[in-house]
């Protein structure tokens, strides 16, 4: 598939034959509904019609019609968790035709991440509205969305990036299995992962603390035989057996009392998280089962190899959260507690749980949410087949071929070859208002944060080495902190001068520093900020309206490099090719616009 339209309709189709399997199931669970109201009133009918051959007929049919209505039960749920998981995957690719079609993306955005003070994440909308983040995750999870913003906030070394190209190529190579591990983790609620964590990682020991007893340990264990040792002996010969039930179940009412505030603390806090349990469960299985060729994705297995696989462990945990949740059920509650202390048995077993795996949990949550991560990446390597992995370089040097803004759909975006010498440079980029200065500046930033990301970025062919990116574009002024603009732009030129001034992977994408002041200042600011970058050898693009910096090119022909993007009039109206030219731009647009609204500049 070449086009964004054949990938488009890839999805659609896909979402087509998802559709008629889910009416096919929706029909499957109203047939199951229908067949319990069936079972139900036959059953009323043969315990009247059965009435009159006694209470053995009568309990045999109530006994084989319970088994029955307990399988159709067990049937529609099973057809019930089908639809819903398919529902949700329906749900998904119909979002990969939004994305890709209009840019819209049901996953977060990324703003909780968005800070003006970053070195470059606000001028390159890295997070927020109509941003990278918005456009690549598809993280559900709270520590996938950090991962992924951490990843990009920071560049890595060489290794870790062809690491990660690799562990993506090889997820992309599955989509089938990616997409439904997204489908497990997309309905899950985040809130409820995250206060489960944290109760596993500080609060859960202590909150099962009073179970250490030696002597309530022994008696849980005993517990089900008396009970059920009195009740067949009382049932049995009668008499004061009866009694000794009745005083033995009135005991156990009263030390389950005693201890149903703890037994509540603990449920609270972990009897929601059944699904999300199951959901990683079954998430981990893949993980762990699956024959990996990638060095990450195998180091990752390896993490979790244990005696007990992870995913079994957190199962096991899972069917102790079930069995605790029969509690929501009062007439089941009643009868499990009174003979069989069930409550405080499952929280014993949480207990011996969490003394031989809770190490475990977390770091299978983890490893989970690093998986959500580079299958984002791997969603975006299927999404933009023409879209190039960049080669990363030890030795200085930036080369691109066809290089594109990744938010600019492909009908509209105009891309650009452009190359850095061997040895670092102040490269002045002049020009028109609206002739493509400050898009490009943020198409080579942008695909620099992809790249170091371990991703595909927007070009036929990009090679780089690692930088360390600093911008200076949307400086703003702020009312709250009594800051003018000249003031901001000032405070983030001191950011940069003091953060390059020892870094060798430093690069820079200035965009018309200090407007804030008058020209002659602004001229002379600018001049003395270029010169520092020379002295510093710290490369980077400076684009700019004023011809004046262009000169500089004469005075340090060999670290000063000038290019420029321009427009051509015909019969008064400008046109844009936003194509990079080498050179000082010559044409100017703002006495034509001044003279569209009524300004004659003579």
């Amino acid at each position: 598939m070449n086009t964004d339209r054949e990938i488009i309709d890839s999805y659609i189709k896909q979402a087509e034959v998802l559709q008629q399997e889910i009416n096919l199931l929706k029909s499957k669970v109203d047939r199951y509904s229908i067949a319990r109201l069936i079972v139900f009133a036959a059953t009323i009918l043969i315990i009247y019609l059965f009435f009159s051959y006694g209470f053995t007929a009568v309990v045999l049919s109530f006994l084989l019609a319970a088994i029955c209505f307990l399988w159709l039960i067990k049937r529609q749920v099973i057809a019930q968790n089908e639809l819903s998981f398919k529902r949700v995957k329906y749900q998904l690719l119909n979002n990969e035709v939004q994305a890709l079609s209009s840019f819209n993306n049901i996953y977060d955005n990324g703003n909780d991440f968005e800070s003006a003070k970053h070195p470059y994440t606000d001028d390159l909308d890295i997070f927020g509205t109509n941003s990278l983040y918005a456009y690549i995750n598809r993280a559900a999870s709270s520590k996938a969305k950090l991962f992924l913003a951490n990843l990009l906030k920071h560049a890595t070394t060489k290794e870790n990036i062809e690491l990660r190209q690799e562990a993506i190529i090889e997820l992309a190579s599955i989509p089938e299995e990616t997409l439904d591990y997204r489908t497990r983790l997309f309905p899950l609620d985040n809130k409820e992962l995250d206060k489960v964590s944290d109760f596993f990682n500080h609060n859960l020991s202590d909150s099962l603390h009073f179970l250490e007893s030696k002597s309530l340990q022994i008696y849980l264990k005993a517990v089900p035989f008396i009970s059920l040792g009195l009740l067949i002996v009382s049932v049995s010969l009668g008499g004061l057996w009866g009694n000794f039930l009745g005083l033995f179940l009135l005991a156990n009412t009263g030390i389950y009392f005693k201890y149903k505030s703890r037994i509540d603390a603990v449920h609270e806090r972990i009897g929601k998280a059944s699904e999300i349990l199951n959901n990683y469960s079954i998430n981990l299985e893949w993980i762990e089962k699956y024959k990996w060729k990638s060095k990450l994705l195998q180091d990752k297995q390896e993490e979790l190899r244990n005696e007990i696989p992870v995913y079994t462990q957190i199962s096991l945990l899972n069917k102790i959260i079930v069995n605790l949740n029969y509690r929501f059920n009062i007439v089941v509650a009643i009868f499990l507690n009174l003979l069989f202390q069930w409550d405080l048995k499952q929280v014993l077993k949480l207990l011996h749980w969490n003394k031989n795996y809770n190490k475990n949990i977390l770091k299978g949550f983890n490893v989970v949410s690093e998986l959500e991560v580079y299958i984002s990446l791997s969603t975006l390597d299927l999404n933009h087949p023409k879209w190039v992995y960049p080669e990363i370089s030890n030795d200085f040097c930036l080369e691109t071929i066809a290089i594109g803004h990744p938010l600019i759909p492909r009908v509209v975006r105009v891309d650009n070859d452009f190359s850095l010498r061997n040895k670092p440079t102040s490269d002045v980029i002049t020009g028109s208002n609206m002739a493509g200065k400050s898009t490009f500046l943020r198409t080579v930033g942008v695909n620099m944060v992809l790249a170091f990301l371990g991703a595909k970025v927007s070009a036929a062919h990009l090679k780089t080495s690692i930088f360390n990116l600093y911008t200076f574009m949307r400086i703003k002024d702020s009312l709250a902190e009594s800051t003018s603009t000249f003031k901001a732009e000032i405070d983030r030129l001191k950011m940069i001068l003091e953060e390059t001034q020892n870094n060798d992977d430093a690069f820079i994408l200035i965009d018309e520093m200090l407007r804030g002041t008058n020209s002659k200042d602004k001229y002379l600011g600018s001049k003395a900020f270029i010169e520092r970058m020379i002295e510093q050898k710290t490369p980077g693009f400076i684009a700019t309206h004023d011809l004046q910096i262009a000169d500089l090119e004469d005075e340090y022909p060999s670290s000063v490099r000038n290019y420029h993007f321009d427009i051509s009039v015909q019969e008064g109206e400008m046109f844009f090719d936003y194509k990079i030219k080498e050179g000082p731009c010559k044409t100017f647009n703002a006495a034509i616009l001044l003279e569209k609204i009524g300004l004659t500049i003579k």
